[in-house]
């Protein structure tokens, strides 16, 4: 029968339940990989933000100004906005309020949509174990007519032990994506904190003297 065929065989078995883990599976890898792409184009990578740390604490605005225009990514497009002129007048308080203003803003931006995932791992093996139950209540149900129908039994205890599998591989495969996202974002928001807590004490520095 194949591979393919062997799965389509099982999810039918699986009954009713195995829809809604299917939306969960599907979910996921689409969560996933719209973060993963997203994540790409925004993030600037780690060596920009210790490059251009060194550059601001030397003082090189020239230079900090110069990596902030050639990297990629929202933080290094704040970095060059908050470097340029236009930004010049900003004194005190509110250089600092514009700079955590747009920090919160690119968090915010890159925690979009996770949530989803911790829903999926949670919800799929709540799935598993209600299609196990209903499998379970079909065997049950089953037994009355055990004589005419001996398969009936069977059939509702697999229906119960591969929604429960089913369950526990979506659910893992959520937490794999959560968690390898997770690790990007920890390490990008490190990273923005980084550079916008720079431009804070540097301007601060400046102003001040």
């Amino acid at each position: 029968m194949g591979f393919f065929g062997s799965a389509v065989d099982y999810f039918f078995r699986g009954g009713p339940c195995m829809w809604p883990l299917l939306v969960c599976y599907f979910a996921a890898i689409i969560v996933g990989f719209e973060r993963i792409f997203y994540y790409n184009q925004t993030m600037s990578p780690d060596s920009f933000v210790t490059e251009f740390r060194d550059a601001m604490n030397n003082l090189d605005h020239d230079k900090a100004l110069t990596l902030a225009k050639e990297a990629k990514g929202e933080v290094a497009q704040m970095a060059a906005d908050m470097l340029t002129k236009e930004v010049d007048g900003c004194l005190g308080v509110r250089y600092e309020n514009i700079v955590y203003g747009r920090t919160d803003r690119i968090i915010d931006a890159w925690e979009k949509h996770l949530g989803y995932l911790d829903v999926i791992v949670g919800l799929s093996p709540m799935l598993g174990l209600l299609g196990t139950i209903t499998g379970m209540i079909a065997s049950f149900n089953a037994l009355n007519d055990r004589l005419s129908n001996p398969l009936a039994v069977t059939a509702g205890i697999g229906e119960a032990l591969i929604t429960t599998v089913f369950g526990l591989i979506i659910s893992i495969i959520g937490m794999c994506i959560h968690s390898y996202l997770s690790s990007r974002l920890k390490s990008a928001t490190l990273g923005v904190n980084e550079v916008a807590d720079v431009l804070v004490n540097i301007h601060s520095l400046e102003h001040n003297m």
